[in-house]
């Protein structure tokens, strides 16, 4: 009988908290520690816990999407698979019908006026900000920078790191407001920036950036010759303010009311829970699809900034969207564009969630580390960040946590400057995980009092 057997064997109605020697033991055989473990290595060390001690966690590392998909996007691929659309490739531009709805999309809840042209279909967000990251960082030689706008999504470091690119980075924990447009445009004057990449709603702080705030940035990106990648992950999900009137104010808050130099990905897979087709829409100005960057041609064989996007990065890289995921995605704005606001459910059970989640986590002790939005309390969504008092760096309170049964990962993985602090995501937690986190934050506030 090996160790791990032993382990499930003598403790399959573990008792908590769990051994200190034993969760230790599983943790080295996963070779990573969970204060710098990645979000998949903690995703994988979570599933031997779950393994060796015979019991479930309540699971808060994984930000994916825990709800079913709109049946309007099953129903559509499942049609397009029947027309065999399955036997020729999808045009890597995008289906003209997908990229019309799109553009009629963001007129209805962003209130731009961008072509159908403008609307690129990419494998995913995390697709579409490395494709807008490749672009960028050979707009000009000498800029090789990126600003990061933390916290934000482990990824995009990683993807950094693949395409060469220098990382520099400011924390909205100390800047927000004229703060945070100072100390952008203070970096930015050095020269080297190539494009500046932030999330409003954030993951992980959960603040959403003010129109004040975004007519700094894209100020700051027109004087200066920078790229912003606004990334829209969480579109809508500002549960604070109901954006999802088709055509009526308030619209969703983005850098493009005020620049051309950017590009704004919106994502899929939280707002619709279609997650696993791996789509996203990038929407790129006209202005910038047009421009004419020389230096790109050596890389991409164009100049042209659009060109570049489809034909020097998206073909290269991934091909095209599939076919049948387009089609679903086609049917989830049209959905939205009609005006079902049943597509959008998702959000709301989000909020809900959090709100209980935060509520249990504070009357256990726990505080919130960004814990306001200029002022304003936080919008209750897809994360929230926590940390407790005795613990100054967040790798010790997580593997304390575990102990109780709980996972979340290090706000220190996602680049903030609170190390002290974890990352919650609410989107893997039904009922019966919310019964079970109540409980084990009474024992953890218990044991730690």
């Amino acid at each position: 009988m090996t160790m791990l057997d032993r382990e499930k064997r003598d403790t399959s109605h573990p008792t908590l908290p769990l051994g200190i020697d034993a969760l230790q033991r599983i943790i080295d055989r996963g070779g990573a520690e969970p204060g710098t473990a990645s979000i998949r290595q903690m995703n994988n060390l979570v599933n031997a816990l779950e393994q060796a001690f015979d019991m479930k966690f309540v699971r808060m590392e994984f930000g994916i999407p825990g709800l079913p998909v709109p049946p309007v996007a099953v129903a559509a691929e499942i049609e397009a698979l029947k027309r065999n659309v399955a036997h020729v490739y999808a045009p890597f531009e995008g289906l003209p019908a997908l990229k019309e709805e799109a553009s009629l999309f963001v007129k209805n809840f962003m209130d731009l006026d961008l072509p159908a042209e403008s609307c690129l279909p990419m494998v995913g967000a995390m697709h579409g900000c490395y494709s807008s990251l490749m672009v960028a960082g050979r707009l000009k030689r000498e800029r090789r920078t990126v600003l990061l706008l933390e916290p934000g999504f482990p990824v995009n470091l990683l993807q950094l790191r693949v395409l060469g690119l220098e990382c520099a980075t400011l924390d909205f924990y100390d800047h927000r407001g004229d703060r945070l447009v100072e100390a952008v445009e203070q970096r930015v004057r050095r020269g080297d920036v190539c494009a500046m990449l932030w999330s409003s709603p954030n993951n992980p702080s959960w603040i959403v950036l003010r129109e004040s705030e975004l007519r700094g940035l894209a100020r700051i990106c027109d004087e200066h010759s920078v790229l912003a990648i606004e990334d829209l992950a969480y579109f809508g999900m500002d549960t604070r303010v109901d954006y999802f009137e088709p055509g009526r104010p308030p619209y969703q808050p983005t850098v493009l009311r005020y620049t051309d130099r950017a590009v704004c990905i919106v994502s899929s897979s939280k707002i619709f829970s279609y997650a696993g087709q791996r789509i996203g829409m990038v929407y790129v100005p006209q202005r910038l699809m047009e421009m004419d960057a020389p230096e790109l041609a050596d890389f991409h064989g164009t100049a042209l900034v659009g060109q570049a996007l489809l034909h020097g990065t998206l073909y290269p890289t991934a091909a095209s969207v599939p076919q049948t995921p387009q089609h679903g995605l086609l049917a989830l704005l049209r959905a939205a564009n009609s005006g079902d606001r049943g597509v959008f459910a998702a959000a709301a059970e989000y909020s809900r969630r959090a709100k209980r989640m935060k509520a249990m986590f504070l009357d256990n002790g726990f505080r919130l580390v960004y814990d306001n939005d200029l002022g304003e309390p936080l919008a209750d969504g897809f994360y929230f960040t926590v940390a407790y008092p005795g613990f100054d760096d967040g790798a010790a309170l997580l593997k304390e946590m575990l102990r109780y049964g709980i996972s979340a990962i290090t706000l220190a993985t996602t680049g903030s400057c609170r190390i002290e602090g974890l990352r919650a995501c609410v989107s893997l937690t039904g009922e019966p995980q919310l019964a079970a986190l109540e409980e084990r934050l009474a024992l953890f506030a218990r044991d730690h009092s």
